[in-house]
């Protein structure tokens, strides 16, 4: 219990271990916050102003029905239309307060400004609606035409492809598309927890510290301080890890606590897999704890790379090519755990998350703990 209680004061005097593993994820996530928040406002749909000039035109009736049924007070409005004179119209669209204005005087018309254009998309719209009308139209008028018996029912059914905007979910939970961002994020905080682990093996290995070298000559198992030092890494690290997350979902608002409870044990997991992970780089990397620190960053940064940290889309990519490489790499693994725990209701891709990264870890580990106890010292 002493050496347990010392591990874990070590590891709190650990500032660069403190700052990589709690600050900088924290640091990380409030800009991915501002940076896509920033996009999703961009993203999201606005009712189009528009502006209509009604005249004495044939079409003049049936166009304003039209345009009522796609404004209004709704929620799922597609126009906030302003009916008024040509004078007016124009004054609107030259100050920007309207993307288009249109003219149903001899003809249906759309006047736009072309010169804006950051307004291109709903202009493109609003042109749109215009076919749709002159389509619509000529459909009716052949019908009248050829079959006047069933105009009733043909008239209702193109009344319903006026709803041109319908919310579809592929799952039953609320997704974010830049969620994945955050959920790499915890992924690359929980594998820096491998500091941790390159610590652990240099205070194990008496040819690289003095303190363990002292340790040989203790009453004491090598074995038993290995195991309370790696279980203090373990729960510090993972406090850690669970306090960056809890700030992601309490105060970033990120949508990851569909299941918290396996949320805080995917972060175990990863923390303990991590810790081990660092024991084996520690136990083959350079001597010097700098050079295997810059080991684990050159192998961590480009799991984090292609599970998808710097670019959203990368591990479907990774999916479509090298699938394999998903399966095995452990960023990808975690980040997956969360993606899955948020998106989906079965388990059965978590569990098998949940389970490679527990194999890794004990392959990891059994393999460290080999490595370390094969080791001979002549002199120390």
């Amino acid at each position: 219990m002493t050496n347990f209680k010392y591990a874990l004061l070590r590891l709190m005097r650990n500032k660069a271990n403190l700052f990589w593993i709690l600050v900088f994820p924290i640091l990380l996530g409030c800009l991915f916050k501002i940076a896509f928040s920033n996009i999703t406002a961009s993203e999201n749909f606005h009712t189009i102003p528009v502006a209509v000039v009604e005249g004495d035109s044939a079409d003049a009736a049936a166009f304003h029905t039209m345009i009522e049924q796609l404004s209004g007070d709704s929620d799922d409005a597609m126009l906030t239309a302003t009916f008024c004179d040509d004078g007016k119209a124009r004054t609107l669209l030259e100050k920007s307060e309207v993307d288009g204005v249109f003219y149903s005087t001899d003809e249906i018309k759309l006047a736009i400004n072309a010169d804006r254009s950051n307004s291109s998309i709903n202009q493109s719209i609003l042109q749109s609606l215009l076919t749709q009308y002159y389509l619509n139209r000529d459909l009716i008028v052949q019908m009248l035409a050829d079959n006047p018996a069933n105009i009733e029912a043909f008239v209702s059914s193109l009344g319903q492809s006026v709803d041109t905007r319908k919310e579809v979910s592929l799952t039953n939970k609320d997704t974010d598309t830049y969620d994945q961002y955050f959920y790499n994020l915890i992924a690359m905080a929980c594998l820096y927890t491998a500091m941790g682990g390159i610590h652990l093996a240099i205070n194990n290995s008496p040819d690289l510290s003095t303190l363990a070298a002292r340790k040989t000559i203790a009453p004491a198992k090598r074995r038993t301080f290995l195991f309370t030092e790696l279980a203090a890494n373990i729960v510090f690290e993972s406090i850690l890890n669970i306090a960056a997350f809890l700030f992601i979902i309490a105060v970033l608002r990120i949508h990851m606590t569909a299941h918290l409870g396996l949320a805080l044990l995917t972060i175990l997991v990863s923390t303990t897999f991590s810790i081990t992970f660092g024991m084996f780089l520690g136990c083959i990397g350079p001597r010097s704890e700098g050079g295997k620190t810059g080991l684990m960053f050159a192998t961590v940064m480009p799991m984090c790379f292609l599970s998808g940290l710097m670019m959203g889309n990368m591990r479907v990519v990774v999916e479509k090519h090298a699938p394999i490489i998903n399966r095995i790499n452990p960023a990808a693994l975690i980040s997956d755990s969360f993606y899955t725990l948020n998106n989906y209701d079965s388990m059965n891709r978590y569990a098998r998350d949940i389970l490679t990264l527990l194999l890794m870890t004990a392959i990891l580990f059994i393999v460290s703990t080999l490595v370390t106890r094969r080791k001979t010292y002549a002199s120390l």
